[in-house]
């Protein structure tokens, strides 16, 4: 019997481990079946291959042997059965394929056409006197063989059919006047050996491909996290384009987008006040607030830079409103900034710093690589929030033309390292957490 496959069984674990017994099959009954599932995806159009192929053969073995029916008995019978039962049954099978029931019956459905077929055929083969007795037996074999070549059908269901054969054909032949001692033993031969090579041969089968299935599943799995963990450094976006990138350089320019800086004052200080547990903890629980409102607003984080947050509005994935949304992120952690606190319980004041422009945006680097925005919107940005008081938001003269949504101060100058006095405007009116949340599902009602 296969044992279920756990996220507990050691990775290392064989295939020969896994699978035990005759009797294929999954204990866990959720793991069987998707396996089932996964089999009748693979085989779907197999099956109705075997269909098709079938119905060629009836049509083509029909014609080379009409000439060796020597009475008219014989030809009719054999137009009737093939041309009204043998064939009618595979296309009926065919058709039946395209329905949405024979997804669940898709294996019963073929072995009970398969084992149709055997008894009409040991019916018809006993009425056609002008052929010799071994089209009999030979009929019953490459009916059997269909089972397990092109229809793949399980074990137990070859086993069965195989079983069938005998069970029709051999009665028949060992009654029948007509066939001599030697076609009796040459046919029970010959259905015995064709049925045991059949079953072994569906068993190594049945056996390689839920061993397939299994490492198929946990690559998967190890496909899955392995996603998961390149997310938590990448956008899904520059991800997407580093599968499909062939190891080239992934460089980007975007005309307009809008970079949010956000520092938390006194940090410095704290830290010393504080065990380093106890400081790592709120700074942690800061940065994953800032991720949610990230994601709440459609923002991209780009990094950490001490107590410092880096995120993006418009890159990697282009966005028409990214000055509303990188502004509403910045005013709702200034309207919420109270609720997460040092450990010496002070709120933890922050200060912000907003600018639109264009960047270059990139990965970098071969070993704990990252993606990463570059220029001049990128410095305004960083400028902007050092320049900014506690609980206060500066927005550069560029973005304060694009944002319709939030309530800005009369324009000042400030002086900014390496640029000099430049144009600025403070956020004012800053809403309650609530109202900036309220803001946000208008920029994505999603």
């Amino acid at each position: 019997m296969i044992e279920e496959l756990t996220t507990t069984q050691p990775a290392g674990r064989s295939a020969r481990q896994r699978l035990a017994g005759l009797r294929l099959r999954f204990r866990d009954p959720a793991l069987e079946k998707a396996y089932r599932d996964d089999r009748f995806q693979h085989n779907l159009w197999n099956t109705r291959f075997a269909y098709l192929a079938g119905i060629g053969l009836w049509v083509g073995w029909g014609l080379l042997l009409r000439p060796y029916m020597l009475s008219i008995h014989d030809l009719q019978l054999d137009a009737r059965l093939r041309f009204g039962v043998f064939i009618p049954l595979l296309i009926l099978g065919l058709v039946f394929s395209y329905t949405k029931v024979y997804r669940r019956v898709w294996e019963w459905t073929s072995f009970a056409i398969a084992v149709a077929t055997l008894a009409i055929w040991v019916v018809y083969s006993s009425k056609i006197f002008t052929l010799p007795a071994e089209y009999g037996y030979v009929g019953v074999i490459l009916i059997t063989a269909f089972t397990y070549t092109l229809l793949r059908l399980r074990l137990m269901l070859v086993a069965l059919t195989a079983l069938a054969g005998l069970a029709f054909y051999l009665p028949y032949a060992y009654t029948a006047k007509y066939v001599v001692p030697v076609s009796e033993t040459l046919a029970t031969l010959y259905i015995v050996s064709f049925g045991m090579l059949g079953c072994l041969s569906a068993y190594w089968i049945e056996r390689f491909t839920r061993d397939l299935f299994l490492r198929q599943r946990e690559l998967d799995q190890e496909r899955t996290r392995s996603d998961g963990l390149l997310l938590n450094i990448l956008p899904q976006a520059v991800v997407d384009q580093l599968k499909t990138s062939s190891g080239q350089r992934i460089a980007q320019r975007f005309d307009d987008v809008s970079v949010v800086f956000v520092d938390a004052v006194d940090s410095t200080a704290q830290a010393a006040r504080a065990t380093p547990e106890a400081f790592a903890d709120s700074l942690d629980e800061l940065f994953r607030w800032f991720d949610e409102l990230a994601d709440r607003h459609g923002l991209e984080k780009i990094k950490t830079i001490g107590d410092a947050y880096m995120a993006v509005a418009g890159a990697p994935v282009a966005m028409a409103d990214h000055a509303n949304a990188a502004v509403g992120m910045a005013m709702e952690i200034n309207a919420g900034r109270e609720s997460v606190r040092w450990p010496s319980g002070d709120p933890i004041k922050v200060r912000g710093g907003v600018a639109t422009g264009p960047v270059v945006a990139g990965v970098i680097g071969e070993r704990k690589f990252a993606y990463d925005v570059w220029g001049d919107t990128v410095n305004l940005a960083s400028r902007l929030q050092e320049a900014a008081d506690p609980g206060q938001v500066l927005i550069a003269a560029r973005t304060a033309d694009l944002v319709d949504r939030y309530g800005c101060g009369p324009a000042r100058t400030v002086e900014i390292k390496g640029k000099g006095p430049t144009p600025v405007r403070a956020l004012v009116d800053l809403p309650s957490a609530a109202d900036a949340r309220d803001a946000a599902a208008e920029l994505d009602p999603s």
